[in-house]
């Protein structure tokens, strides 16, 4: 079908539209895109597909949406919204027009000066995201270390505008396991959970970016480990119980991460009885804020879908969290489990 023809059978409702994105293999030609992200009334520099069943059930095929050059009509946008359409899919060879255009919307969204809170923050965190995709596949990690840190700058603001805007984190979080949606999430979290304690806007900076790095160790580890629903071998989960140090040693490679990031991506699997990895270090010996990330990662790691198990709720997993107990005590902080709780309930 050629693009007005899909539009056609998606506005009559005669396609059907995959709505969840994951992906067993965690590996695609296409990148979903929220439909939030897009500048209605301004032109694509790239295409649009829409996900949908194929003939057989366990495959899909993209059919074009929109064209680059077009333009996103605005009673387009009511309709996907009445359909429960709110993602596209993009080909990853556009990744970097994707992000420019992301850029462009922000500037846009600054210009305007309009109070949208939701719509500037669904648009600063996709940035992130496919910034985070190309900074981790880039042989040159230290100059996206920069970028990156401009970015979660500019999302603590945001979020430091007022308690309505810290809600919003709920809101903002990807549903689907990926390498990089995982690492938003976890920045969100730990960057709000901060801010809800009332901490500096340097101390939120420092826990921002050690979220966002925090798996970059992972990028080492082969991506069939990380989406196989079969359990590993005592050998493969060494290798991903060994990605911590990995993520540390690669920040350490590009000289402008500072060391406090660089400490807490390292420890970030530590626990506090000091039966966590790679060290099995004692809370003590721990930065003071490896129990925050610690805490959010697991969180995130429970809530979000996976290939080998459906994603809990947020009191399901909370109550997972409180019942964990290692060798010696409970694998959580219990002030900081505390904390985030009160967190989850911002009214």
């Amino acid at each position: 079908m050629n693009v007005h023809n899909v539009r056609q059978q998606l506005f009559a409702n005669r396609l059907k539209v995959k709505r969840r994105n994951f992906n067993a293999n965690g590996a695609t030609s296409y990148l979903p895109l929220y439909l939030q992200a897009l500048m209605v009334g301004e032109k694509l520099s790239f295409s649009l597909f829409v996900k949908v069943s194929a003939d057989d059930p366990q495959e899909v095929k993209f059919l074009p949406f929109l064209e680059a050059d077009e333009v996103l009509e605005p009673s387009w946008v009511d309709i996907l919204k009445k359909l429960g359409i709110n993602r596209f899919y993009f080909h990853r060879r556009d990744l970097d027009l994707v992000i420019a255009y992301l850029n462009n919307h922000l500037l846009l969204l600054d210009i305007r000066q309009e109070d949208l809170p939701k719509e500037k923050l669904f648009v600063l965190v996709e940035h992130l995201n496919f910034s985070l995709q190309r900074s981790f596949s880039s042989p040159h990690l230290g100059r996206h270390i920069h970028l990156a840190q401009i970015q979660v700058e500019r999302l603590i603001l945001e979020l430091q505008r007022n308690s309505a805007s810290l809600k919003l984190v709920w809101e903002l979080l990807y549903q689907h396991y990926t390498l990089y949606n995982h690492s938003i999430n976890v920045c969100l979290l730990g960057i709000g959970l901060m801010l809800f304690l009332h901490k500096s806007r340097h101390e939120s900076l420092i826990m921002g970016l050690a979220c966002l790095f925090h798996d970059l160790g992972l990028t080492k580890v082969p991506e069939e480990l990380l989406y196989r629903p079969e359990p590993l071998t005592p050998e493969e989960k060494e290798t991903i119980r060994n990605h911590p140090y990995r993520g540390y040693q690669l920040l350490k490679e590009s000289k402008s991460v500072p060391s406090e990031v660089m400490q807490l991506v390292w420890e970030h699997h530590e626990n506090a009885d000091g039966s966590g990895y790679p060290r099995g270090l004692p809370l003590d010996k721990q930065h003071p804020w490896t129990r925050v990330i610690r805490l959010v990662n697991e969180y995130d790691g429970l809530t979000g879908h996976r290939p080998f198990r459906q994603a809990l709720t947020p009191f399901a997993a909370l109550k997972v969290l409180q019942d964990q107990v290692g060798p010696n005590r409970r694998i959580f902080e219990h002030r900081t489990l505390k904390n985030f709780i009160r967190f989850l309930a911002v009214p």
